[in-house]
């Protein structure tokens, strides 16, 4: 390994820290979402969810298990644990696809889709182009 490849690493692994750190940080906000429910963030009024982060909501802690897998992926080091973020990426574009759904089916308000579906394809493209390809899996 030269130099280069190993700066390209050390600079790829950086992004993915960064990516995944900001991941983190949204899943949290989902779980403080979904703990406080009633307020701007997610609140519920008859059949409709509703509020900022209405489309991102699962009243189940879902965000738990995919924040405490980022965790694991960023002190591990995501270049090893390349798995880890197609985790993210079908994470996200899952979120995007139902984000799309419950919209079409009325079953979140418009208003609450916006956020999380922007975010949601943001960290997919930011995911599918930060990809590591050369190193195997482990």
């Amino acid at each position: 390994m030269n130099t280069f490849e190993s700066r390209r690493n050390v600079s790829q692994g950086r992004r993915l820290q960064g990516l995944l750190a900001l991941m983190i940080v949204w899943d949290v906000i989902a779980l403080l979402a979904e703990l406080s429910f009633g307020g701007p963030l997610l609140k519920i009024t008859g059949d409709e969810i509703g509020g900022i982060l209405a489309a991102r909501g699962s009243f189940s802690g879902a965000a738990l298990i995919t924040a405490s897998i980022y965790v694991y992926a960023l002190v591990r080091g995501p270049l090893k644990h390349r798995n880890v973020v197609w985790v993210g990426v079908v994470q996200h574009g899952a979120a995007a696809l139902f984000a799309v759904y419950h919209v079409a089916t009325n079953h979140v308000e418009l208003e609450g889709t916006i956020l999380p579906l922007i975010v949601a394809l943001i960290f997919l493209v930011l995911l599918l182009i930060n990809m590591p390809r050369s190193q195997p899996a482990v």
